[in-house]
């Protein structure tokens, strides 16, 4: 039986940066030399870490390392190299390993293609996309609108992770808080985006996942209730869209967020996150042990560890296994 899923953590091989680098990544640097590649030695590490964590099961996204470099053919050519490399390595190691597919985000034709192949035949848990590109262009810009419908269509999971901009903000990135705060900032705005343009409802079969507790969304949440209630902010109650068509997880670290979270939000709501290779050894067990020391039932940290994450991905988590038959 599965016990803990650790649903946010990254995964680069080295040829799949340098391509990205050959197409004019910027920011590629950060995801070098870290340990997330898929050489035996690193390989052999995180095991050992997941291992002291008590983690059974990684879920592997390339964000914010996507594949939206180069022309249209360039950049899909790019999410078919990540894409292959991850279901060559849930075949390797299918007890340690499931992964959220990359998409060639802001050429929606290829990402269209991409997506489904990354559904329908890889049989991967859902899609990985930025929440914003280099373009400049929101997650929830209304170009894009066709990729969430067709996403929409085979009942996806969409993934969304911060990409490392700063909100494309200067009062974010000439003060060097790009990834001090830029990133839970970029999780916050793209989530209200997605509310502001009904996404939830325009696509209701899709899910969404929003990494590091939504930015701390739920801290805000009586000031968008009252934007929603007396500004018509939003044409549908926030707080009640949040909870049941988004999950949030738990990459966050503070027993207090975790403990807001999950009264505001709600205990199915929250998924166990490491941000891993952001954060190692005793700082990646920390992911885990934070939930565990939380004061919570015993009931919603199984939630939390494993049980939210299932309910989730529902037969896409066991339907891997026969793909490989």
């Amino acid at each position: 039986m599965v016990e803990i899923i650790d649903t946010h953590a990254h995964l680069w091989s080295d040829d799949y940066l340098k391509r990205l680098e050959d197409l004019g990544a910027q920011g590629v640097a950060i995801a070098k030399g870290m340990g997330a590649g898929s050489s035996p030695e690193e390989l052999e590490k995180r095991f050992t870490m997941m291992d002291q964590a008590g983690v059974d099961v990684q879920v592997l996204s390339a964000t914010p390392q996507s594949p939206q470099f180069g022309n249209p053919e360039e950049a899909l050519s790019s999410a078919q190299l990540i894409n292959d490399h991850y279901k060559d390595l849930i075949h390797a190691y299918p007890q340690r390993f499931k992964a959220y597919g990359a998409v060639p985000l802001p050429y929606v034709d290829e990402a269209i293609k991409e997506g489904r192949r990354v559904v329908e035949d890889l049989g991967f848990l859902g899609i990985a996309v930025n929440t914003v590109y280099e373009t400049g262009q929101s997650i929830a810009d209304q170009a894009f609108l066709p990729f969430f419908e067709a996403m929409d269509a085979l009942k996806a999971v969409i993934y969304i992770h911060p990409t490392g901009m700063g909100a494309l903000s200067s009062l974010v990135q000439d003060y060097e808080q790009t990834w001090v705060v830029g990133a839970p900032i970029e999780d916050l705005l793209a989530t209200l985006h997605l509310l502001r343009a009904n996404y939830a409802q325009r696509f209701p079969h899709l899910k969404f996942h929003i990494a590091h507790l939504g930015g701390g969304i739920s801290f805000q949440m009586q000031r968008i209730l009252d934007n929603y209630e007396d500004w018509d902010s939003f044409d549908h109650n926030p707080l009640k869209t949040l909870q049941e068509h988004f999950w949030f997880d738990t990459a966050n670290f503070l027993e207090a967020s975790l403990l807001h979270s999950h009264q505001i939000l709600g205990k199915h709501r929250l998924l166990a996150g490491s941000d891993f290779p952001y954060f190692q050894d005793e700082k990646y067990s920390r992911a885990i042990s934070y939930i565990q020391k939380a004061d919570l039932s015993e009931q919603d940290k199984r939630l939390i560890l494993s049980q939210n994450a299932l309910e989730l991905y529902q037969n896409r988590w066991w339907g891997l296994c026969f793909i490989f038959e």
